[in-house]
């Protein structure tokens, strides 16, 4: 495994913050919670530009996966100054302490990919570990504690494909994380190669021996974007995973709401 320079607590400057979600299910509530502040906002389809106080929020929505994550990742950075980078969204358990509406605060990202150059040949996998930001980490966490919200600080994994129960224990043995996900250390990739603060915020949704039912792979298009006609499709033949779907769109619901609470107290004590 490699790792990157560990970053020093950071002066966070006024420029925008870029906030990295997958998906419109976790992106709704998030944007949701802010505007609740009553706040000025405007939108594209897949970039929500939201004034909280004196901050700037771009709020990017990346789609599913490694790859994705780190293209939206890397023309945002390009395209605008940005003062840090924060991935949100939903996440897998990868320890039995981290259960279903936790909140993860990660303190570094770790991206596996089973293609590209191999790091580590007996495994046969790529991997790299990011850390990330202390003062970002510390300002979290404090806003965590203040609220009484359950909440772990550990390392997140980033893989590049949904995963079943059987191979998330494996994966929290050999990376020493405590939840999984698909984009966040892709995104902590580009934002270190610009020196960029970067933090990880995620809700578990499935706890580590808990599977999703289905591979939602499938009903991905080129962009990693659902594809909603395909996954009612799957439903109408698979009546029986419905009341699962309808169980975890709440969850996500629920915790992305209170990522986006946090969100709001990130942007407005950072600045």
């Amino acid at each position: 495994m490699t790792t990157a320079r560990p970053t020093r607590p950071s002066k966070i400057s006024s420029a925008p913050f870029a906030v990295f979600v997958p998906t419109r299910a976790e992106m709704k509530p998030i944007t949701t919670a802010l505007q609740s502040t009553r706040q000025s906002a405007s939108r594209s389809d897949s970039m929500i530009r939201i004034a909280v106080g004196d901050r700037v929020l771009l709020l990017a929505r990346t789609g599913v996966g490694p790859d994705h994550a780190e293209a939206a990742a890397r023309r945002l950075f390009e395209e605008t100054p940005i003062a840090a980078a924060v991935s949100l969204g939903v996440a897998g358990g990868l320890s039995p302490q981290a259960q279903t509406g936790d909140l993860i605060v990660g303190d570094r990202v770790i991206l596996r990919r089973s293609s590209g150059q191999v790091l580590d040949r007996e495994k046969g996998v790529r991997l790299e570990s990011f850390p990330c930001d202390s003062r970002l980490q510390d300002t979290a966490t404090t806003v965590l504690r203040r609220w009484g919200s359950r909440h772990h600080l550990g390392p997140i994994l980033t893989v590049d494909r949904i995963v079943l129960t059987e191979e998330k224990h494996r994966l929290a043995v050999e990376s020493g994380a405590i939840a999984l996900d698909m984009e966040s250390a892709a995104i902590a990739s580009a934002a270190s190669a610009r020196s960029i603060p970067f933090l990880a915020v995620r809700g578990v949704l499935d706890t580590v021996d808990e599977d999703l039912a289905m591979g939602f792979d499938q009903f991905l298009d080129g962009r990693g974007e659902p594809q909603p006609l395909l996954l009612i499709r799957y439903l109408i033949g698979h009546p029986f995973t419905v009341p699962h779907m309808v169980g975890l769109g709440l969850r996500t619901k629920a915790v992305c709401a209170r990522l986006g609470r946090l969100l709001q107290e990130l942007s407005t004590s950072l600045s």
